[in-house]
């Protein structure tokens, strides 16, 4: 009977040990961090950028007009219009081979010259003399300072040229007295036996031959400026001060700019008493340009100078703003081609000066030949006016047609502006070609603007490309086909303009703009399932972004608005599963982190949004044969299409991820669905049999 008790109470023991719930040890496990992207409990809370400088302006005033222009400045050289005798020391010195010489003494460079010549006190002191012969190369600008009276003049036949890579003017005057000149041996007659040439030829010059900023500087017989090709202005001389032709020859220079022999500046003088300019050419003013004055005496030539490839338009002295010719005392045997720019009748182009009375302005005016608009002559009071209305009769032949280019300028990045006349009354069309590439064919077929004759005419050429261009103008008779010209412009890429960035506009997205793609369709959350998902947020695939521009970052998630701490990981899934017996809805909570971009990298913010949004768990019931443990019964990857590989029946619902029940019943996540009611009920009946044992025992002991 012991035995049977026995037996009795270890069966006892062991049904209530068996069926104790496995809560107990879930509830263990529940404590520890949640699986990656895991819905537990904690994610379930109630939501609550050398070419020669220009030099300064110098300490004191260039020398004024002298009062009486008919006689030489006293601030100029003694007597600059006679060429310069040897003196016997120079001469000594030359003999024994020297090539610069001042004095008794030889010197290598022109710059060691100057810079050995005394200085004058008064600048109408005697000259100092330094003569030369032979080549000389000079590398670098050689200056003329305000103490400095210098007669540059050849003791035998002498060239001074650049050297190579030199591209700055190759002499300065600021404020002395500098004159050039070749030799004299006969007093008497004044031939001259040695000549004086200085030669700037080079490439990519920037600079003039001589840069006249203060003082004077005269050029006399024996003496020749030539060869210089620059983009600046007075290719020759660029004066600002007082410049005298008392002889000699500026021949063969050229510019992009104005005045191909002489640029002269407002308020500066230029003094033409004998010598030749010719064959130099420029864009305005192919011998002289002049915004000062310009007086004239003596015998002179200034014919034969062009527009820089023009096809030989003529260009010789060119009057501009206040510029104008000044008599200043007895013209003879000259000639001097003139135009105005922006010409208009009554515009004074030739006047005697005050201080002459004994010239008459007629005389002059016959030495001298308008060669600007033919709707305009200069009167006899050297003024412009009207020209006669020619009588009707026929002329018996057209004159061959010839354009000239008056203007050539940049308006835009991509668009020149040119001006240009044709003497023959017709019709023109613009063409351009590649720099340097040939010619186009003039198309006499083709349509074009009209054009009258000796009229100015201004044009836009306009969407150039980048590279350097020729632009050809060319004009075909209305009269006779046969009779065309043109002109070639070359606009200088060095003055054009440059193309302005547009400004960026920063792109400021919405956040609301970000988009959270794997929830289109409903998920089966089988337990220890995960399904990836993907968050773009608005603004970060802007793969150009510019300065202000904004982009918003996904940092993390949850299922709580505001939890203590984001899952990182993209995936989501319940370690128990979710098991419902329709379709249900869950709401995520996404954090996006602003950040604007600097110009240069994406810079972090204090701002931050969070954005809700939706996803459904389908319905899932419980399977006879339990799915796998990576939530499916099949290979185990979690499509996130809602389907299942296996197919489920007969359900015992469990807890949601967000700790919401789906049915009345467990409301605790345990992981064990055993019948724990039909198992109490077998420990209770052990129990009860168990005493009813021993209750019988001791009666039967009693």
């Amino acid at each position: 009977m012991r035995k049977k008790q026995l037996f009795a109470l270890l069966m006892a023991g062991a049904l209530s040990v068996g069926m104790a719930p496995t809560a107990t040890f879930a509830a263990d496990t529940a404590a520890e961090t949640s699986a990656e992207g895991e819905l537990d409990s904690s994610d379930a809370e109630e939501p609550s950028e050398n070419p020669a400088e220009t030099p300064e302006e110098p300490a004191e005033d260039p020398a004024e007009t002298p009062e009486d222009p008919a006689e030489t400045p006293a601030e100029t050289t003694a007597d600059p219009t006679e060429a310069p005798a040897a003196e016997e020391t120079d001469e000594q010195a030359a003999e024994a081979g020297s090539t610069i010489v001042v004095g008794g003494n030889s010197y290598s460079t022109l710059a060691e010259a100057f810079e050995a010549v005394p200085e004058s006190a008064d600048m109408t002191d005697e000259t100092k003399y330094v003569k030369v012969k032979g080549d000389i190369e000079i590398s670098a600008t050689v200056d003329v300072p305000s103490n400095k009276n210098i007669m540059l003049v050849a003791a035998e036949d002498a060239t001074i040229k650049r050297a190579a890579g030199f591209i700055g003017s190759m002499f300065t005057v600021n404020g002395g007295n500098l004159q050039m000149a070749g030799s004299a041996e006969d007093a008497a007659t004044g031939a001259v036996d040695s000549t004086l040439i200085v030669d700037g030829t080079g490439e990519g010059v920037t600079g003039s031959i001589v840069e006249v900023i203060s003082g004077n500087y005269a050029l006399s017989d024996g003496a020749t400026l030539t060869g210089n090709t620059t983009t600046g202005d007075g290719s020759a001389i660029n004066n600002s001060a007082n410049a005298y032709l008392l002889g000699g020859t500026i021949t063969a220079n050229s510019t992009a700019g104005n005045g191909g022999a002489i640029n002269n500046a407002a308020g500066a003088n230029v003094y033409l008493q004998n010598g030749t300019i010719t064959a130099n050419s420029a864009a305005a003013g192919g011998a002289i340009y002049s915004e000062g004055t310009v007086n004239i005496q003596g015998t002179l030539s200034v014919t034969g100078n062009t527009v820089t490839n023009s096809f030989e338009a003529t260009s010789n002295l060119v009057l501009a703003k206040d510029g104008v010719i000044n008599v200043s005392g007895a013209v003879t045997g000259s000639a001097i081609g003139v135009a105005v720019q922006e010409a208009s009748a009554g515009r004074t182009v030739v006047k005697l000066d005050d201080a002459v009375t004994d010239v008459k302005l007629t005389d002059v005016l016959s030495q001298i030949t308008y060669e600007g608009d033919s709707s305009l002559k200069i009167g006899e009071d050297g003024t412009l006016v009207s020209t006669t209305e020619p009588s009707p009769t026929p002329t018996p032949a057209e004159e061959k047609l010839k354009v000239t280019g008056k203007e050539c300028k940049w308006s835009g990045s991509g668009t020149v502006k040119i001006k240009f006349q044709s003497n023959v009354k017709g019709t023109y069309y613009i063409d351009w070609v590649k720099r340097g590439e040939k010619a186009p064919t003039i198309d006499t077929s083709r349509v074009g603007a009209p054009i009258e004759a000796d009229t100015n005419v201004t044009a836009k050429v306009t969407d150039l490309p980048d590279y350097d261009v020729d632009i050809y103008v060319c004009v075909i008779s209305d009269k006779d086909k046969s009779n065309y010209g043109s002109v070639m412009f070359q606009p200088d890429s060095k003055e054009r303009p440059v193309t302005p960035t547009p400004s960026h506009t920063p792109v400021v997205p919405d956040v609301k703009e970000s988009v959270v793609q794997g929830f289109e369709k409903a998920l089966v959350f089988y337990p220890n399932t995960f399904y990836d998902f993907k968050v773009i947020g608005a603004g970060t695939q802007n793969n150009n972004p510019g300065e202000g521009d904004v982009r918003w970052v996904p940092v993390g998630w949850s299922m709580s608005s505001n939890p203590s701490t984001w899952n990182t990981s993209w995936k989501i899934g319940a370690k128990s599963g979710i098991y419902t017996d329709a379709e249900k809805a869950y709401t995520i909570y996404i954090k996006y982190a602003k950040q604007v971009y600097s110009g240069n990298d994406w810079q972090e913010t204090d701002a931050s949004e969070v954005l809700p949004y939706q996803f459904k768990a389908a319905p899932l019931t419980q399977a006879t044969t339990t799915p796998g443990a990576n939530g499916t019964n099949g290979d185990g990857t979690g499509s996130g299409d809602g389907t299942t590989d296996g197919g489920t029946t007969d359900v015992t619902p469990t807890t949601y991820a967000d700790g919401t029940n789906g049915t009345a019943k467990s409301a605790v996540s345990t992981g064990d669905e055993s019948p724990i009611g039909t198992m109490l009920a077998l420990a209770a009946a052990s129990v009860l049999a168990g005493g009813y044992v021993l209750i019988r025992r001791r009666k039967k002991e009693m």
